[in-house]
């Protein structure tokens, strides 16, 4: 979680300064049961220009796509930092998924949440990536059609209130049955040569 802090504080929230939300893409369908699902995704991308490099205090200024120019301070978990050089490309991206399925009553309550980095290579341009993955599931223990909500229990004995997208679907679940909610993130940045153009 240490890499994960520090990666985002030196890298990448400071370079989403130029990045574009590209919308949220919903795809609803159903289990082999004929239960709903759901999957939402969500993406951040960007790129910028690299306008300057100062080797001393390891400061890149970078000019974006609509002219802004944001200071980045990489740390020292920015492997290969001698290979950015003024006109070079960063590219950013964010992307957010969440997956929502009901399960059959009975399957196994869990709650886990998993993270994974990467980074360049000696010798590569600089690059690197985060993702954090978190699943969790509860039994359904009330349904309120009137308010449209649905009450969960955790494995741990919590519970949380649900507002589904589409209170119709409401009709199709019951209570006993189990909700696995599957969320991931993924955060990532590169630097790449620009090549010219022929």
């Amino acid at each position: 979680m240490k890499k994960y802090v520090v990666l985002l504080a030196l890298v990448l929230f400071p370079a989403f300064a130029f990045a574009e939300d590209q919308g949220v893409k919903v795809v609803e369908g159903k289990t082999a049961t004929g239960h709903p699902t759901f999957k939402a995704t969500e993406s951040v991308q960007g790129q910028g220009t690299v306008l300057s490099v100062n080797n001393a205090t390891r400061v890149v200024t970078i000019l974006g796509e609509k002219g802004d120019t944001v200071s980045v301070t990489c740390g020292p978990d920015i492997k290969n930092f001698a290979k950015i050089a003024k006109g070079y490309v960063v590219k950013v991206k964010y992307t957010e998924t969440l997956m929502i399925e009901v399960a059959p009553e009975g399957t196994p309550l869990k709650a886990a949440l998993e993270s994974s980095t990467s980074s360049a290579k000696a010798g590569e341009q600089p690059r690197g990536s985060v993702t954090d993955k978190l699943t969790f599931s509860g039994t359904i223990t009330a349904i309120d059609m009137e308010k449209g909500t649905v009450t969960l229990k955790g494995a741990e004995g919590n519970e949380m209130v649900v507002h589904p997208r589409v209170k119709e679907n409401l009709k199709k679940v019951k209570v006993g049955e189990t909700v696995v909610f599957n969320y991931e993130q993924t955060a990532a940045v590169s630097v790449e040569k620009l090549v010219a153009k022929k």
